[in-house]
């Protein structure tokens, strides 16, 4: 449905002031995914590291995982949506780094000068270190540098947060460690300078300590919950182990200490395959929590990418402000084609036998709503890859009414009345993409659009 073949090096350099270039052959990779980031050159890909919103330039930022030994690759966004790809930010060229640059966040300052820093981990869970731009007045912030007084510090932990600040104006990092997330603290700090000088942080205890028996919590973050259902004061602990879980709770400034509300954590995607998930806030228009994930794929159809990021998903307190919701960003319904729609209304499952639509596409978004008490305990969508041969199974939890699924090439992000689950497929034959019901559900209304790539210029790179 959509080709867009890769140029030849010596031709995209040639055009790469001029031209943007589009590197991905949706006809050659049948599982290559249009509107989920998929970084190039083609590569490894894991844990999204740093995202951030550049109030200076009015731009979004995307680090990741990438290659191996591991380094940060580098996004650079207008909207989210489409992305322009960036050279490498941080490279294993310091005494620390040498066995990869691994997990952390990235924070813009309420400085004067609206200060970035990027902190991150060693491989060997020893060092916290920072980058910073080399060029703020850069809109795309291309390169970084490492500061001579590197590491901050020392420790034995990884995946360091965002920095927070409290109200009254300490800087503080949270760590995964063995025991659970661990907080420090920068002592006498007031400016970037500060925080970047190495010396001054301390451990100052648990953010929150993990229950007995559990593993490792790696890839921690830490931030108060937005929304209009959210409870004044409730934060989010979340941590990644057997999938991303999270507890609701307050946080205690003067103790550093988090005290969940229930003894149980929860989990953001009911596939422990959505895994290392960052949030940053998003402060161009009424803040947000805005939130990416590692979808753990392989390479499908030995492509030759392996791993994804989610669709940017937006966090915020259910209606009982208990639990968190999660939606897919409202600006990917800008990929959405008016002239590719179909509507279906009042529409009946067959029971044990699937009631295939006559809508297709090689990606598409659908929405629907369930009648009655919500979904049954059969109730779902069939993803026919390719007719009958090839397709997957989407359980709609039961009681849901309102349903949104996004299809793109071999992954499917189901919202059931805001409770996320990630499935896989794999496509090997060409051809149009359909979807079907299953169960015997009444689904009142169903509205899906066929859904373009976004624009992705690889140039930089080219």
């Amino acid at each position: 449905m959509y080709s867009l073949v890769v140029a030849t090096a010596t031709a995209a350099m040639a055009m790469s002031t001029a031209l943007a270039v589009d590197p991905r052959d949706f006809e050659a990779d049948l599982n290559l995914p249009g509107f989920h980031f998929v970084p190039y050159p083609f590569d490894w890909q894991n844990d999204p590291n740093g995202p951030l919103y550049d109030p200076v330039h009015d731009k979004y930022h995307l680090f990741y995982q990438y290659q191996t030994p591991r380094l940060w690759g580098h996004a650079v966004s207008d909207d989210l949506v489409s992305w322009v790809q960036m050279p490498v930010a941080i490279t294993t060229d310091q005494w620390y780094d040498q066995g990869g640059v691994f997990s952390g966040s990235g924070t813009v300052l309420d400085d004067e000068e609206q200060s970035v820093i990027l902190t991150i981990s060693s491989s060997d869970n020893t060092e916290i270190f920072v980058a910073t731009p080399k060029d703020r007045s850069d809109p795309f912030l291309t390169e970084w540098e490492l500061p001579d007084s590197n590491p901050i510090y020392t420790t034995s932990a990884r995946d360091p947060t965002e920095i927070m600040k409290t109200s009254d104006g300490r800087y503080r990092i949270a760590d995964g460690t063995a025991d659970g997330t661990a907080i420090w603290e920068c002592m006498g700090c007031e400016t970037a300078e500060d925080i970047i000088s190495g010396g001054k942080w301390e451990e100052i205890g648990m953010y929150q300590t993990k229950p007995d028996g559990q593993g490792y919590w790696e890839c921690p973050d830490t931030f108060p919950l937005l929304g209009e259902n959210a409870i004044d004061g409730t934060w989010v602990s979340k941590f990644s182990m057997s999938g991303d879980r999270y507890y609701l709770g307050t946080y205690n400034e003067t103790s550093g200490e988090f005290s969940p509300y229930d003894l149980e954590d929860r989990m953001y995607d009911s596939n422990s395959k959505f895994y290392a998930s960052k949030t940053f806030l998003d402060t161009r228009d009424e803040p947000r929590r805005v939130l990416w994930g590692w979808l753990v794929c392989g390479n499908p159809g030995e492509s030759e990418w392996t791993g994804l990021q989610s669709a940017p998903r937006v966090v915020e307190a259910a209606a009982d402000g208990k639990s968190i919701v999660m939606a897919p960003i409202p600006e990917l319904k800008t990929l959405r084609s008016d002239d590719d729609k179909a509507h279906y209304e009042n529409l009946s499952g067959n029971g044990d036998d699937v009631k295939e639509l006559d809508f297709s596409g090689r990606m598409f978004d659908v929405e629907a709503t369930i009648g009655g008490d919500g979904a049954s305990q059969s109730c779902g969508f069939r993803v026919l890859w390719d007719g009958a041969d090839e397709f997957t199974d989407v359980s709609i939890p039961e009681g849901t009414k309102s349903v949104r699924m996004l299809v793109d090439s071999s992954v499917i992000e189901l919202f059931a009345d805001g409770v996320a689950t990630t499935t896989f497929g794999l496509r090997t034959k060409a051809g149009s993409v359909k979807f079907g019901l299953l169960g015997d559900c009444v689904f009142e209304g169903i509205d899906a659009w066929a859904m373009s790539p976004y624009e992705y210029d690889a140039s930089n790179v080219l």
